[in-house]
């Protein structure tokens, strides 16, 4: 144990601008998107996002930077964010870092991988087209949805959205044995907790994971909560090649979560308005 606090990268806090830190590392850089810990229990999160010379490096934090302050301490992890995957994570509720949040036991059976995973090479990815039979009539028959591909659901608020993605998954699970993953990103604490509920009271819990990112969170919490879902997802379709159904509600707040991140990291947006991070 001595020896792994001696081998450890320590850096030092440098500097704190709302969520953005600077950290001086004299022994070792660590790499972009290596995970930083500051605070007294290590529940300071910070994610290096831009390496500005040789000694220092700008992160954004994922949780709040409260008590956060110069020439503290800060502790490299040696790894990027990592999410759970696995047959144990069926069934419950996570946040970013993958803590269960369902106020259950930890879950045992699963594995930790990054959310930097790169996507299957276009060799291996299917060229044919096929329906996604959702089992709602009006959807199968005027907008299809293509296996394998992404559709957007657009409409105002209290429209409905939220019900007709529960009728989705409801159908889903029920007629093609699949898997759900739903996303929530920056939405309200309620929604969650209804939504669990109602899931809970379809019977449809033991073939869904959930992943929230909540309105209260930071920007950079809000806007790797997507990648981490995305994680979950491929699990399911690469390892045990299973019917993937991943909802993400609401992309926009994804979007503006991404927008706020590249807005505290000095870039500026692209010639039509996407933020950097898009890529």
């Amino acid at each position: 144990m001595k020896d792994q606090a001696t081998s450890a990268n320590l850096g030092v806090v440098v500097s704190v601008r709302g969520s953005v830190v600077d950290v001086r590392f004299d022994k070792h850089l660590p790499p972009i998107y290596s995970v930083l810990r500051a605070g007294a229990d290590k529940q300071i999160v910070i994610e290096v996002l831009a390496q500005r010379d040789a000694r220092h490096v700008r992160g954004i934090a994922l949780t709040p930077t409260q008590g956060l302050a110069r020439g503290m301490a800060v502790e490299d992890t040696g790894g990027p964010l990592k999410a759970p995957v696995g047959k144990g994570i069926l069934s419950r509720m996570f946040d970013v870092f993958g803590n269960a949040i369902d106020r259950q036991p930890a879950p045992t059976d699963f594995q930790w991988r990054t959310v930097h995973r790169a996507p299957p090479a276009l060799t291996r990815r299917s060229t044919k087209s096929e329906i996604f039979e959702t089992g709602i009539k009006i959807i199968d028959v005027l907008v299809p949805l293509e296996r394998g591909g992404k559709t957007g659901l657009f409409g105002g608020a209290g429209v409905g959205k939220t019900v007709l993605l529960t009728e989705m998954i409801h159908n889903m699970i029920g007629q093609q044995k699949g898997v759900s993953i739903f996303c929530g990103i920056g939405e309200r604490c309620r929604e969650g907790e209804e939504l669990y509920r109602d899931m809970k009271a379809a019977g449809v819990l033991p073939n869904m994971v959930m992943v929230f990112g909540q309105m209260n969170e930071p920007p950079g919490s809000r806007f790797r909560v997507g990648h981490a879902a995305l994680t979950m997802a491929e699990y399911f379709r690469d390892d045990e090649h299973r019917d993937v159904l991943l909802l993400i509600d609401n992309i926009f707040r994804f979007i503006q979560a991404g927008m706020e991140m590249s807005g505290l990291m000095g870039q500026m947006p692209s010639r039509l308005g996407y933020q950097p991070t898009m890529g």
